[in-house]
């Protein structure tokens, strides 16, 4: 008995030895790979800064690197606040999510019933789109609306950052609700997959009539205040806006405008810290977290092993089922990757804008990651 005890007692104090000394071991390594990748990404082309953030087994690693203005030695940290595009659309999954769990709206609804108006043409040969077409990107619905803004970003011009400004200044809810009568769908929703940042738009104006509150509000209710995201906003204020970066497009050494967001800003409006994001990937990896499991389901496969759920892309490989968006504006882009099976979540954000830089920061993720489970 007393021999068993002994080696059950042992058998402890190795295992918490060997567990301190991995977590140690890892509060070394991770920021020696962050050191590493970032300082090889800032010597890329037209790279002005980087800031790099890994979430692993409930610790958080944040490192910066570059300029924010090139030649003004202002590197970015914890408190810069960046644009990050399209991933906003995960977020606005997140309150999509937690609606349907409410009951305040069914996947399978015709979205028409929350629309003011008649809009006849948001159906195909009487098949309607649905919350589900919206979330998932099969619903027809064009890109952009305004319809001018569609091919925009395609012309690679230095003309592209104002043209869209432009665009947006002359564009509001209103005009928004307008030209959406006449947008015409040529193929029944939920079959084909087509990237629309109307239809993201949209569910911004669903949600805000279900919940009879702005997005903002929705923000801060279910973000800044559940979980200390102060930043997440779409609309900052005063002193929130002196830490707004703004980024470079392409080749440009001026940089671009930030973006207006004149519309409900749920496809691509919100603004978040390095910090923030922690927090979100944090919270994307409670599994006990009702809402994140709604969120996470896969509504629609767009080619093996790529699935789409709340906006989410969802993907399955040897590194189990992960899920990944990114995120761009004309002056930053980002990706933002959860491995539920390492709880761990890795983002990497720049103030540049290109055709390249999807890739540059999807390479840098990845080899982060490889360098992490080796670890």
């Amino acid at each position: 008995m007393k021999y068993s005890l002994l080696l059950a007692s042992l058998f402890f104090i190795v295992s918490f030895q060997k567990s301190f000394s991995q977590e140690n071991n890892l509060d070394g390594i991770i920021p020696e790979i962050i050191k590493k990748n970032g300082e090889k990404f800032v010597k890329s082309k037209n790279i002005s800064s980087v800031s790099i953030g890994i979430y692993k087994d409930g610790r958080v690693y944040t490192e910066h690197f570059g300029e924010i203005v090139k030649g003004k030695n202002n590197p970015p940290n914890d408190n810069t606040i960046y644009e990050i595009g399209s991933i906003s659309k995960t977020i606005t999954g997140y309150l999509v999510a937690k609606a349907v769990l409410n009951k305040k709206i069914k996947l399978e609804d015709d979205i028409r019933i929350y629309l003011d108006g008649n809009y006849p043409n948001l159906e195909y040969k009487g098949v309607p789109i649905t919350i589900k077409h919206l979330i998932t990107h099969t619903s027809g619905l064009p890109t952009f609306l305004p319809s001018r803004m569609n091919g925009l970003y395609e012309k690679l011009t230095k003309e592209v950052p104002n043209e869209y400004l432009a665009l947006e200044k002359s564009y509001d809810k209103e005009k928004f609700l307008n030209e959406l009568t006449t947008v015409s769908i040529t193929t029944e929703p939920g079959i084909h997959y087509l990237y629309s940042n109307s239809g993201a738009e949209l569910i911004g104006c669903i949600l805000e009539k279900v919940y009879h509150k702005s997005i903002d509000e929705l923000l801060k209710e279910n973000f800044s205040d559940t979980f200390n995201m102060s930043a997440t906003t779409i609309k900052l204020d005063s002193l929130q806006s002196k830490n707004l970066v703004r980024g470079y497009w392409m080749d440009s050494e001026t940089p671009a405008p930030n973006n207006l967001n004149p519309l409900w800003g749920t496809a691509g409006g919100i603004k978040m810290t390095i910090t923030d994001m922690m927090r979100y990937i944090e919270l994307q990896l409670d599994d006990n977290n009702p809402i994140v499991s709604e969120s996470h389901k896969a509504l629609y496969e767009i080619r093996s092993p790529l699935q789409i759920g709340y906006y989410w892309r969802i993907w399955k490989d040897k590194y189990g089922t992960s899920y990944n968006h990114h995120g761009g504006t004309s002056g930053t882009q980002n990706w933002l990757f959860i491995y539920p099976k390492y709880n761990l979540g890795i983002s990497i954000i720049t103030n540049q804008s290109g055709p390249k830089t999807p890739k540059l920061l999807n390479k840098t993720a990845q080899k982060m990651l490889k360098e992490l489970i080796k670890e």
